[in-house]
Formats: structure tokens, C-alpha cells, sequence
């Protein structure tokens, strides 16, 4: 019979069904949170808030994991499982192993997150604060560790499957890469390894008579194994040996039998919808990155503005320096990202304006003065004198590739795009009008084509200004409005480019972004819309840059129901409405970007919104620069917030997040005030000369607060009420 090391119990918490129990996480003391290198603490005897110790029967063989070599297939394998580190609410602590799945996302055992089993909605875990340690392989050493974030609240959780979802913040998957799961059911016998933190400690791995058993499955549906484990293994990977793939979530023991056991990832596959969405289309694996490559040296031309705002994404980095360097820039991102979010975007950049190697670059078009007629051009001039005196009629003849030259006229009728073609305005573009009602000015199928130069005005009706259903267009230097829906509208479509475009006073918004919609918003002007200048939701997915959305009534930026993208150096100002509403968004990244004198807020995230905001100067807004709320759950890095006529940052209903390393000051209330549930970790930040206090806790208001200067404001650091909820205060400057 194999050894066997007894399930630990943490008083209150423990997930136990008679013959298995769950093992817990490893205890440690409160004031180590944070640190790396702990000394793990212990209590026997099982009444009260202290654990059971575990037993080991026969050798134990779960040995450090540097002993096989730094750059042994074994650390290699290793590198995307880390430790856990939870700070519970009622003061209890623990460790347990999960591992990296994807950008954002880490898995370990649900019993590793007790409070699930009071709110297993996520809405209340019962943790503080939360953090994983990826890279601690040596004993004793903290040297080439590194600490991520981890939202304390659930993205997804199984209790009879003993597995949780956990969102992490900082990409260590761009460092560490993810862990390859088997989508396989065990064989009877086969050889595997655990990879963990057994009691906390540096990586550890158990080889020696590590496999399965035979049958693998119990009649139950778990895997039975006869690898050794300690406090602390919960939530390791069971990978096999064959394949280096995970085929389990190791997380109980059987003290009858003598084995330990896990849940069959295929199990968990069955039933997770972040690892389903991981999975390529038609494969049985998630994608894996053991060891990252390093990026290619490419020269890049300093950006002048927010240089310093890092990159967590290899990928993200490239298309960044991709964006300035042009057709050279483009290819090798492709050769590395081929599948990442903006590769689309990239090959649709290569085909219009690089060609084949060698070819000259395309020509600008004149816009502001008649240019020599093309060659096979299809000339369209109102008063008669080209080839077609309407340019539907031109676009209804012209064959494939065709560019249709537009001369100063009015046109009304509206135009339906089904194969490719340039439509371009010759001349002064305000001369040259496309009015039409009751119809889309323009409705785009074609696979590519171009719209330039013209000034294009929806003139009533339930109708679009241009309605892009399919393929890939470049729309630019256009004068766009429309009284009747949005002016543009993405949705369905492959790629478009909408770029310096003056798109203005619509009825509706400026750009709709839809129905899985993808493009580039870049470099337009904005304003007197009714609605948002830009909106995105319905899975549409964007680039939205250097734009200047101003004065509209509604919000600069709207991304809500599972939009997503990046917002990227916008000036925002002047909207009646928040700059930036994100409401249910799928994690979009608003970075860079100055919002300003704004009649309500900077920044607002709310329904469960997932966002990365980082980088933005926001001040001189009417209310705070920053509200989170209604259960979102931002990464609120490196932002300027000040001159705010009410708070810097404002949570409240239950909002979430991570507030890190911001500069916050000069607003008339308190730096951060934080109310209703709401329970962030707050840490390293800059909150000074603020109109109240650096922080103030409402009713109800909970979080961690860390290693945050919190000098020089009018009244005080602190203002805690007397119904605040739990609380963490260490290190701060006050």
C-alpha cells in the first residue's frame, strides 16, 4: 500500500465527505502576507481555529524541485505553477498551489477559497487579500521570484469538482507561460508528477512512485494516485509524464485506502467556461508557453508620451512598435503573434499597404485639389462631365478593384458595396456630398475596399451612415453625421480602418462597434454626438487611439456587455457624461489617455466590468476621476488623478479592483473613498494634499491598504466609520 499523508484541516473551512477529505491550505502567520520566503506555523488538535496536522506513512518523496537543475525539463515545467497566498477575512490565513491557464486567469481547488461555501456567486469569498508567487524555486530565496495580484473576487467555481477560477493581475503568462491541460481520460498505471508548494515553501516536485492507480477512475469519478503531498499541494497540477500535460487537479486523500486523489481535468473541462474559451477550435488542449522566447530586438522611435507605462504582453508590445515602424513592423509581429487579438488587423495592414516585397509605397490622395485621372479610374462628376453623372450608378457597374473617382457634387442615393472598390473624392471634400435619406449612405459587404475624401450625411430614417456588415474597409479623411442611427457601424465584420475622420453631431453615436465587430478607431475628431463617440459591445473588439472625442452628450468611450479592446492615447473632454464608461466589459485596456473637464466623472467601471486601466491622466472632472462599482473589478495602475471636484477614486456597491502605484491629489474630497461593500487593495499609491482625507471608509467599506503614502492631506490619512467592514492597514506612510 502506498504512503499516505492525512487531510489538514482548517477549522470552519474544511471540505470533508466521511472517507476523503479535501486537504487545506498550509497556515502561515498574518504579518508574512506579502512576503515570499515564510516559516509556515502549525497547531495540532482539531477544535478551534487550528489545523490537524498531517501524517506521512513511509518514505516521503516530494523533493525541491532545484535539485534536478535551474534549466532541468522539471523547472521548466514548472514555471507556471506558483504559490497562493490568501489573507481570509475573519484573520485566518493559508497557501495553496494553482497554476496559470491563460493572461488573466489561475486555477486551484475551490476549498482553497473557504468562503465559497457560504456566497458561491463570488460576490463575498471571504478573502482579504490574495497573491501569487510565480518562481520560487530555490529554498530560503526570494532572488527571480515574482508577486501578481489576485482579485479576491470568484470568476468561476465547482464544489462538487473542488475547482476554482481565479482572476490574477500583471500577465504572468507573458513570463512564466500557461500550463498545457489534457483534455484525455488517465491510463490504468501511467507514470506522473506533482508540481507545488507543499507547507508554503519553494517549488517542490513528487516523482518517486508517483502514478496512478489501477483502475485510474474510482467509481466515484476520481483519479486515485499515490504521490506524495503535504498542506499546501492543493491545487497542484497532476501532470503525466508522457506528454507534460496536466490530467488532474490533485486536491484529497482516502485515509482507509492509503491513496491520495484528484479531479479528471476532463471533468473540469466539461463544465468550465474559461478553460472551454482557452481551448483552440477543435482541439483538446489549452495552448501552452513552458518557456517564453524572448522578443526580437526591433529599433523602435521613443514614444514622447507615457513611455513608461510597461507592456505585460510580449504580443502587445510587438503590435505597439508594429503601429510606428509600419510594413516591416507588421510582418514581425505576424511571424510571433499569429494568433493574438490584433493579427487580423496586421494581415489586413500587410495586404493593403505593403504588397509584395519591393513594391512602391501607394501614393497619398489629393483631397484638396483635382488630381490626374487614374488609370482605368471611373470618373463621376454631378454636372455631367465624367464618365457617370450618379455614383450609384458607378458602383453598380464598376467590376472588382475598381477605384471610382468622386468630383465636387451632391449625390442622394445610397450606396450597397458587394465586391471591392475605392470610392475617392477628387477635390475639396466639403464639396463633394453624399446626402441620402431614408437608406445607409453607404452598406459595405465587400472583402476590402477603400471610402476617402468625402463628406457622407445620413439625412434621417432608421439608417446608418456607413454600415460595414462584412470584410475589411479603410474608411479616412471623411466628414461623417447622420440623423438618423450611428454614423459608423462596425458588426460582423473581419477588420476596418476608421481613421481621420471628422465624425460629428450625429443623431446616435460617432462609431458602433457590434455583433463581434473588430477595427481600428484611430486619430478622428469627435464631437456633438448624442450618444457615445465610440461604443463597443456584442463581443465587438477595437483599437480606439490617438483619437479626440469632445464635447458630445453622451460619454467618449462606452464599452459594455463583453466589449472589449484598447483605448489608447484619446483625449477625452467636455462630454456631458463620464469619459469612460465601461459597464460588463471583457477586460478591455484604457491606458494613456488624458479625460478632463468631463460634466460628470473621468472613468467609471460598473457591472462586473473587467478592465485594465493604467496610464491615463484624468483631472478637473465635475465628480470623481475614477467610480468602480456594482461589483466591478479593475486593475487601476499608474494614473494621474487630481484636480477632481469630488474624490480621486470612488467604490462603492461592492466594487472591486486593484489600486496600485497611482498619483492621486489635489481633489476637493477625499483621495479614495471607499463604501457599500466595496473592498479593494490598495497599495504603493501617492494620495496627498487632498481637500479631505488620503482614504475614508464608509459604511460597509472593507479592503487591504498597503505601503501607500498617504501624507500631506487636509484632514487626516484615515477616516474610518464605525460600521466599516474588515480591514488591512500595514505600511503606510501616514
Amino acid at each position: 500500500m502506498r504512503r499516505f499523508l492525512t487531510a489538514l484541516t482548517l477549522a470552519g473551512f474544511a471540505v470533508s465527505g466521511g472517507v476523503a477529505d479535501a486537504q487545506s491550505p498550509a497556515q502561515f502567520d498574518p504579518d508574512d502576507f506579502g512576503n515570499i520566503v515564510i516559516q509556515p506555523r502549525q497547531s495540532a488538535g482539531g477544535g478551534g481555529s487550528g489545523f490537524v496536522l498531517e501524517q506521512a506513512f513511509g518514505d516521503y518523496q516530494n523533493e525541491p524541485i532545484i535539485e534536478y537543475g535551474e534549466n532541468s525539463p522539471a523547472v521548466r515545467l514548472g514555471r507556471p505553477i506558483g504559490r497562493l497566498d490568501t489573507l481570509y477575512a475573519n484573520g485566518q490565513t493559508g497557501f495553496c498551489t494553482a497554476f496559470i491557464v491563460d493572461e488573466k486567469h489561475i486555477v486551484t481547488n475551490h476549498h482553497c477559497i473557504p468562503g465559497m461555501d457560504g456566497d458561491p456567486t463570488g460576490a463575498d469569498s471571504g478573502v482579504q487579500a490574495a497573491q501569487f508567487v510565480a518562481g520560487y524555486i530555490r529554498p530560503g530565496r526570494s532572488a527571480g521570484a515574482d508577486r501578481y495580484t489576485v482579485s479576491p473576487q470568484i470568476v468561476e467555481t465547482n464544489r462538487a469538482l473542488d475547482y476554482t477560477v481565479l482572476r490574477v493581475f500583471g500577465n504572468p503568462s507573458a513570463k512564466y507561460g500557461i500550463m498545457e491541460l489534457a483534455n484525455e481520460t488517465p491510463e490504468d498505471s501511467e507514470f506522473l508528477w506533482i508540481i507545488g508548494h507543499p507547507q508554503g515553501q519553494s517549488q517542490h516536485i513528487s516523482r518517486e512512485g508517483c502514478a496512478a492507480a489501477s483502475p485510474a477512475i474510482s467509481e466515484e469519478g476520481k483519479l486515485i494516485h499515490t504521490c506524495d503531498t503535504l498542506p499546501g499541494n492543493s491545487g497542484s497540477p497532476l501532470i503525466r509524464i508522457t506528454d507534460k500535460r496536466a490530467i488532474g487537479l490533485h486536491h484529497a486523500g482516502d485515509n482507509r485506502t492509503g491513496f491520495n486523489m484528484a479531479i479528471p481535468m476532463t471533468r473540469i473541462l466539461a463544465q468550465s467556461r474559461v478553460l472551454k474559451a482557452a481551448i483552440p477550435a477543435g482541439g483538446a488542449v489549452v495552448a501552452a508557453v513552458p518557456k517564453p522566447q524572448p522578443q526580437p530586438v526591433v529599433p523602435v522611435t521613443p514614444r514622447p508620451k507615457f513611455a513608461a507605462v510597461p507592456e505585460t504582453s510580449a504580443c502587445a508590445a510587438l503590435w505597439a512598435e508594429a503601429k510606428q515602424l509600419g510594413c516591416g513592423g507588421y510582418e514581425a509581429y505576424l511571424s510571433q503573434c499569429s494568433d493574438h487579438t490584433f493579427a487580423i488587423m496586421a494581415k489586413s495592414m500587410v495586404k493593403r499597404e505593403c504588397g509584395a516585397p519591393g513594391a512602391p509605397a501607394p501614393k497619398p490622395a489629393v483631397l484638396d485639389a483635382p488630381a490626374p485621372r487614374a488609370k482605368g479610374a471611373l470618373r463621376v462628376a454631378a454636372d455631367g462631365s465624367g464618365d457617370y453623372q450618379s455614383l450609384a450608378d458607378a458602383v453598380a457597374k464598376a467590376k472588382a478593384g475598381a477605384r471610382i473617382e468622386v468630383y465636387p457634387g451632391t449625390y442622394t442615393q445610397g450606396l450597397d458595396i458587394t465586391q471591392p472598390v475605392e470610392i475617392v473624392g477628387v477635390g475639396n471634400r466639403g464639396d463633394i456630398v453624399l446626402e441620402v435619406a431614408n437608406d445607409n449612405v453607404i452598406h459595405w459587404e465587400a472583402d476590402s475596399g477603400l471610402v476617402q475624401g468625402l463628406t457622407i450625411r445620413q439625412n434621417g430614417g432608421d439608417y446608418f451612415g456607413i454600415d460595414v456588415v462584412a470584410g475589411s474597409v479603410v474608411i479616412e479623411d471623411n466628414d461623417i453625421s447622420s440623423n438618423g442611427f450611428s454614423a459608423v457601424v462596425l458588426r460582423s465584420n473581419v477588420d476596418a480602418q476608421v481613421r481621420r475622420n471628422e465624425i460629428h453631431d450625429s443623431k446616435e453615436g460617432g462609431v458602433f462597434i457590434f455583433d463581434h465587430g473588430k477595427g481600428t478607431v484611430e486619430e478622428n475628431i469627435f464631437y456633438g454626438n448624442t450618444f457615445a463617440a465610440v461604443e463597443i459591445r456584442d463581443a465587438g473588439e477595437a483599437l480606439v487611439r490617438k483619437n479626440t472625442m469632445r464635447d458630445g452628450l453622451g460619454q467618449g468611450v462606452f464599452i459594455n456587455d463583453g466589449g472589449k479592446g484598447r483605448i489608447e492615447d484619446n483625449t477625452i473632454y467636455g462630454n456631458r457624461l463620464v469619459g469612460v464608461l465601461l459597464s460588463g466589459s471583457d477586460n478591455p485596456v484604457v491606458i494613456g489617455n488624458v479625460v478632463r473637464d468631463g460634466q460628470e466623472g473621468g472613468i467609471l467601471a460598473s457591472d462586473n466590468a473587467l478592465a485594465r486601466i493604467e496610464g491615463n491622466t484624468i483631472y478637473d472632472n465635475a465628480f470623481s476621476g475614477i467610480e468602480v462599482r456594482a461589483g466591478a473589478d479593475p486593475w487601476i495602475k499608474g494614473n494621474t488623478i487630481r484636480d477632481g471636484n469630488q474624490s480621486g477614486i470612488f467604490m462603492l456597491d461592492k466594487g472591486r479592483g486593484v489600486i496600485e502605484n497611482n498619483d492621486i491629489y489635489r481633489n476637493a474630497f477625499s483621495g479614495v473613498v471607499v463604501q457599500s461593500g466595496a473592498a479593494p487593495i490598495m497599495r504603493g499609491n501617492r494620495v496627498t494634499r487632498n481637500g479631505q482625507y488620503a482614504v475614508e471608509i464608509l459604511e460597509s467599506g472593507a479592503g487591504t491598504y498597503e505601503n501607500n503614502d498617504l501624507t500631506g492631506n487636509d484632514l487626516g490619512a484615515f477616516s474610518i466609520a464605525d460600521n466599516a467592514g474588515s480591514l488591512s492597514r500595514r505600511g503606510n506612510k501616514e
